[in-house]
């Protein structure tokens, strides 16, 4: 991945989180408006801490690239281990950490399992909710587990609110840092990597990523049993809801890209307008359909973050060497092999004579190949055709000798009529280049 700079990556997203508080701005006023003392009670915090918790786990889920599907499912878990320990005379305090770890525990089985095989979280974690949702039906026989005494609660919830809002912006600023980002978003494939290749950074990003987000869940699990004094067998949509709340923050379904108050100003908006419609006394349905809804734009939104993401900084860079850059690396210590012009078009049929004039009854061949290389004194170059160097003039009387072979072991045998020796390198049965003896030496004893 090639290296951005922080704010060039979070441009886009600072820019859609200044829409959402303008979105936000008017949802708040409509509830006011609705109904003046909506914020004087408990339960319009507690809606906000417990949707809270479990959007800023998906999220946490969703920057890794790990999505954790299975957060409503561990949410009931939690939920239902807090009013089973208090019941059996557990502390609050120690209940709600019991819960929240064994929500802990099932999401690090879950990322295990994620990160061990590099299978596609979302799968895992899917499959993995079933089993938490059949193993929960079966243990409740589908009734609810009421709590009672110090157990339940009716306020504080503020409190809450106010640690989700801190911990969700210290999260993404902490998220920012380009190195957090890209130990933690090695499960977002990029450069054409292929998904299904393990790494052990993908095992890192799924630890954080769903366990992280099921220990959240397991938080919200637990206030939503205090806020109804009881506690279900069933999925009560901590999903659906957090989902639209962390798609219309703008953060990508797909890994690491996302901003720093957007699922803050999310929860906002989507409780907000759940909570309106019910004062107005809207139908379950267009609750549901309204959700859908807003989903759907921050699937848009997140579209168009992606779109202007990759434009302004790109995660990845091409692979070097590739047969973009047309350029192939050369090993130390070898020349860089010839490149001929074959622009100018080749007449006649190809051929694998060397250049120069052509011997009889060979076709002309093309002029657009380079003259042979001048012979080199410390051997032949690698990549470049090499040839016999001509023989020394002979003085008056010497005895004729043939030309060297290079790479036979010396000169050749002193033989009476040998005829000159075909070059080493170049086609079977050619006669040599220009400047080279075209006739074989005298035959020796001259003959009467």
């Amino acid at each position: 991945m090639t290296e951005v700079r922080p704010m060039r990556e979070l441009a886009p997203h600072l820019v859609w989180e200044a829409v959402l508080l303008l979105a936000a701005g008017a949802v708040v006023a409509g509830l006011l408006n609705a109904n003046s003392a909506v914020f004087s009670r408990g339960q319009s915090w507690a809606g906000l801490a417990i949707l809270g918790f479990a959007a800023c786990g998906l999220a946490l889920s969703l920057r890794t690239a790990t999505p954790n599907l299975a957060i409503g499912s561990i949410a009931v878990l939690a939920g239902w281990v807090y009013a089973d320990q208090v019941n059996d005379g557990t502390s609050v305090p120690a209940a709600f950490l019991v819960a929240v770890l064994a929500a802990f525990g099932v999401g690090l089985a879950l990322a295990l399992l994620t990160g061990l095989t590099a299978l596609p979280a979302w799968a895992v974690t899917l499959g993995g909710g079933f089993v938490v949702s059949a193993a929960l039906l079966q243990a409740t026989e589908g009734r609810l587990v009421p709590v009672t005494g110090a157990a339940r609660a009716s306020g504080g919830f503020g409190a809450w609110v106010a640690v989700f809002v801190a911990g969700s912006i210290a999260g993404a600023v902490l998220f920012a840092l380009p190195a957090v980002r890209r130990g933690l978003s090695a499960n977002r494939p990029s450069g054409g990597e292929d998904p299904a290749r393990w790494r052990p950074a993908k095992l890192t990003g799924a630890l954080v990523g769903v366990a992280g987000s099921a220990a959240l869940a397991g938080v919200a699990g637990v206030l939503s049993t205090r806020l109804t004094s009881a506690a279900v067998f069933t999925e009560t949509g901590h999903l659906p809801y957090a989902l639209a709340a962390v798609l219309l923050g703008g953060v990508s379904v797909v890994g690491r890209r996302a901003g720093v108050f957007g699922v803050v100003l999310g929860v906002f908006i989507v409780d907000g307008v759940r909570r309106w419609q019910l004062i107005e006394g809207a139908h379950a349905a267009t609750t549901l359909l309204t959700t859908g809804l807003l989903a759907v734009v921050g699937l848009l939104a997140v579209w168009l973050l992606e779109l202007v993401g990759r434009r302004l900084a790109p995660l990845a860079a091409a692979p070097v060497g590739s047969p973009a850059t047309g350029v192939l690396p050369v090993a130390p210590g070898f020349a860089p092999p010839l490149v001929y012009d074959v622009s100018p078009p080749l007449s006649g049929p190809p051929s694998g004579y060397p250049p120069g004039p052509a011997p009889a009854g060979i076709p002309a061949q093309s002029t657009g190949f380079p003259a042979p290389p001048p012979p080199t004194v410390d051997g032949p170059v690698f990549g470049q055709p090499t040839y016999p160097s001509p023989p020394p003039e002979p003085h008056p009387g010497a005895i004729p000798q043939p030309w060297t072979v290079p790479g036979m072991g010396g000169p050749a045998r002193q033989v009476p009529s040998q005829p000159a020796s075909p070059p080493v390198s170049g086609p079977p049965n050619s006669d040599p280049p220009a400047g080279y003896p075209q006739n074989p030496p005298p035959a020796w004893p001259p003959q009467n």
